[in-house]
């Protein structure tokens, strides 16, 4: 049995760099990928890492193998593949969900290697229908245009922007975000794109918020930790209101800032143990749209590489750190303490 080294949380909160992965077989439809970076998700990784994933929200059991932001090339095909060649490149190559030896696969990109299917030769030769292939709207291939630790926020990119377009933002409408971080500030800059007039954030780290404005055009910002956010507001109200938090508090405090008829929007993950909130402090005449999971991210992601390539969008103002996959307790530090904006893993070096 050939292994592979990847990334694990062996237990609540125990994460390490493991070498007894086994490389994954592809089968006759599958492609096999060698990862070049994966980006850490502050949201769902931390959540897998902290216990607080549930088995709905795709936790199969520690020890797991972490990662839905990687980025690879693939090396091998399987005998009955004709729509994948060598060289291609893929956003999320994955690991079957029993990984082997034990591990199981949550979402399985921080590792060294991943497959990818034929999904189209699948549907063709009546294996499956297109609902029924394996990783289904989970891979999508990628341009050579963009390098490899840019392709680790593709993923993270097109959650945002289709969470702009699922969360129905209009040309000149008003919107709050709360959450500064790479999604609130991915998903204010597609809001932006769309067409909203006026956009107010939410968040209480100086260095997030000016990265806000200069990313997204954010024409105001708050920062809570030092200002009074009703003072700030007063009588505003909005047509949407955003939670790029994952908090149910920040859903019942942003409600009242909504004019009547207005959303109030979560895009945050809410975390085992807050995914009740209390109806009845919500204001009246608004409507509660939950984005708990992105949704459609696959189906617009050719749109966000064509914003990408157009020089509309650009990666790097969403990561500022690139370390060695080897170096994930230093990443981690970092995502925890928020001195990160987003750190990307690099596989490319320690790949055999």
């Amino acid at each position: 049995m050939n292994c592979m080294k990847a990334i694990a949380v062996l237990e609540k909160g125990v994460v390490r760099v493991v070498d007894d992965v086994p490389i994954p077989e592809i089968g006759e439809y599958g492609a096999l990928c060698r990862n070049h970076a994966c980006g850490v998700c502050s949201g769902t990784d931390m959540g897998i890492i902290n216990g607080e994933t549930t088995e709905k929200q795709g936790f199969l059991g520690f020890p797991t193998v972490l990662g839905h932001e990687g980025a690879g090339e693939v090396i091998r095909v399987g005998s009955k593949v004709r729509n994948i060649r060598i060289g291609d490149r893929f956003i999320h190559p994955n690991l079957w969900p029993d990984a082997g030896n034990g591990y199981t696969k949550t979402y399985g990109g921080m590792a060294q290697y991943g497959v990818v299917v034929d999904q189209q030769a699948m549907v063709e030769d009546g294996v499956c229908t297109p609902e029924q292939v394996p990783f289904y709207k989970k891979q999508h291939r990628f341009p050579a245009e963009i390098d490899w630790k840019d392709a680790a926020l593709l993923l993270s990119l097109s959650e945002c922007h289709s969470a702009a377009v699922n969360f129905g933002v209009q040309p000149g409408d008003r919107v709050l975000l709360y959450g500064a971080g790479p999604m609130g500030t991915a998903l204010a800059m597609f809001m932006k794109l769309r067409g909203a007039a006026e956009l107010t954030v939410i968040d209480s780290v100086p260095e997030r918020l000016a990265n806000s404005v200069r990313v997204a055009h954010t024409d105001r910002t708050i920062n809570f930790a030092q200002q009074d956010t009703a003072a700030q507001i007063g009588d505003e109200k909005f047509d949407l209101v955003v939670d790029a938090v994952g908090k149910s508090t920040v859903l019942l405090e942003g409600a009242q800032y909504l004019r009547q008829g207005g959303k109030l929007c979560s895009l945050g993950v809410l975390r085992k143990g807050d995914t009740q909130i209390d109806l009845s402090q919500l204001p009246n005449n608004i409507s509660l749209h939950m984005l708990n999971f992105p949704y459609g991210e696959y189906d617009i992601m050719d749109e966000t590489i064509a914003y990408i390539l157009q020089g509309k969008v650009n990666p790097k103002d969403f990561y500022s750190h690139v370390l060695p996959f080897e170096q994930i307790d230093e990443a981690l530090a970092l995502v925890r303490s928020h001195r990160a904006l987003k750190v990307v893993l690099d596989f490319e070096d320690g790949n055999c």
